[in-house]
């Protein structure tokens, strides 16, 4: 059956009350409309890619084509770190926040023209400061002359190894950090999970290359509509 569910952290964040609809059959959507809370100011639905778009009428609109992909710990992974990463400490979070703030530009806030890339940017340093600060299990820096040019937050749950958030400076971009943070969690995992998940956008075909030479295999596709009835943070 379908729900509402309200997002605390993006409703902090964007100004006003945001919901993602949990929608458990393509028969839902037909009446999507009658889901959007009253109070809404961005309502958000990810659905499998084989299935039917919500309507015009609905005022869902299409943003972004996720991709989901798995990739399974083999003995390799075993091999040490570089030496240039670490875990997180608190004291990383800002650093991390300034990355993310420049670098991000796909996710799908920033690929809604209702949400300004100022409240886009807001919310992905956000998350990178969270990651820092105990939303994940785990958080790998690399750390070069003192700075900060890359991180990588993990969650572990049920065996399974998610790739959470992951941001190399737009400095430092090119060099192979962002493989070498991945091959750091496949290290520290390995042994503690039994496969690994990442996703992207079907946009950002540079990660996308990057994740499939380390062997992650995609698995699945969803597309991201937004509700939102005015413009955000203009």
């Amino acid at each position: 059956m379908a729900s509402q569910v309200k997002q605390p952290f993006d409703s902090s964040l964007l100004g006003g009350p945001v919901y993602r609809l949990e929608i458990t059959s393509e028969s839902e959507l037909q009446d999507i409309c009658d889901l959007v809370p009253d109070d809404a100011i961005l309502v958000s639905v990810r659905l499998p890619e084989a299935w039917a778009h919500p309507s015009k009428e609905s005022g869902f609109r299409e943003i972004e084509t996720l991709v989901q992909l798995e990739r399974y710990f083999i003995e390799e992974d075993h091999q040490p770190s570089s030496t240039n990463i670490r875990l997180s400490n608190p004291g990383d979070g800002e650093f991390c926040a300034t990355i993310a703030e420049a670098v991000f530009r796909s996710d799908r806030y920033h690929a809604d023209p209702m949400v300004s890339e100022k409240i886009a940017s807001r919310v992905k340093a956000a998350w990178a400061r969270n990651e820092v600060n105990g939303r994940t299990d785990k958080t790998f820096v690399w750390e070069e002359d003192g700075e900060i040019a890359g991180f990588n937050g993990c969650l572990l749950q049920n065996r399974i190894m998610t790739v959470d958030l992951i941001a190399v400076s737009q400095a430092h971009q090119g060099r192979g950090i962002g493989a070498a943070l991945i091959k750091a969690a496949f290290s520290h995992y390995a042994g503690l999970a039994d496969c690994a998940l990442i996703a992207t956008q079907d946009s950002n075909t540079g990660a996308l290359a990057l994740y499939r030479k380390l062997g992650f295999v995609e698995t699945a596709r969803f597309r991201t509509f937004h509700y939102v009835p005015d413009p955000i943070g203009f």
